[in-house]
């Protein structure tokens, strides 16, 4: 079992990366005991405006609330040009606020295209909908239900995502549910909803992706590299 860092641990990592213009890579800081504390520390790097050290970001299973979001998902919304692909918040809960943040943040940022925002609630759920119909860089979202009984997922925040994958963005990919032997009818019939409407925007951006493929191909240059290269070796051709 590795050592778990702690909130000082990140503290100098993240004075290191700040000093560091060379490194380029995933921060793999899951499973550890860290606090909102060490997610201000992290925030720093996000602030940068050159280095860009961090491409994807592991924050999965720490001790986190509201303000951890709060402090990344502010940092990444400022300087939007950061190019920070993957972001994880598995097994935390950022409560209402610190999920808009996040959001907001993936909303700026057109370089995050996989999101987990981690254990939400049915309010969040309704949340992320409206927040993320701008939204049209996201590729792939995760998110679990809470646990409270009081706050578990509704008709309502179900319908409210379910519109807006229908109506909004280009989400191709949203994870929901770890255990399907857990799942219920209900819940079933969401994530096929779900997959029904993600399944269309992969078509769509598939279909698009070979159309633009045609029309790169017809181009004057391209066309006139391709004859050239005959000209200049007609053995091989």
């Amino acid at each position: 079992m590795h050592e778990r860092l702690t909130d000082d641990d990140i503290k100098r990592l993240s004075n290191a990366l700040l000093k560091n213009e060379t490194f380029c890579g995933p921060l793999e800081l899951q499973n550890n005991n860290l606090s909102d504390l060490a997610a201000l520390h992290l925030s720093k790097i996000f602030e940068l405006g050159t280095g860009f050290n961090v491409t994807q970001m592991n924050l999965k299973n720490n001790n986190f609330t509201s303000k951890a979001g709060e402090y990344i998902g502010e940092a990444l919304a400022k300087n939007p040009d950061y190019p920070l692909g993957k972001l994880v918040f598995g097994g935390v809960c950022l409560e209402d606020t610190g999920l808009v943040r996040i959001i907001e943040a993936a909303n700026a940022n057109k370089n995050i295209v996989e999101l987990n925002v981690g254990i939400i609630t049915d309010n969040g759920l309704q949340i992320l909908a409206d927040i993320l119909k701008t939204n049209e860089s996201l590729s792939e979202i995760t998110m679990v239900q809470t646990t409270d009984p009081q706050k578990l997922w509704t008709n309502r925040g179900r319908s409210a995502l379910t519109k807006m994958l229908r109506e909004s963005t280009q989400l191709r990919k949203v994870k929901m549910f770890k255990d399907k032997k857990k799942m219920n009818d209900a819940d079933k019939l969401f994530q096929e909803e779900v997959n029904f409407y993600t399944d269309m925007k992969s078509a769509a951006q598939k279909e698009k992706k070979e159309y633009q493929k045609k029309l790169d191909s017809c181009d004057n240059t391209q066309m006139f590299d391709k004859l050239l290269k005959l000209v200049e070796d007609p053995d091989s051709n």
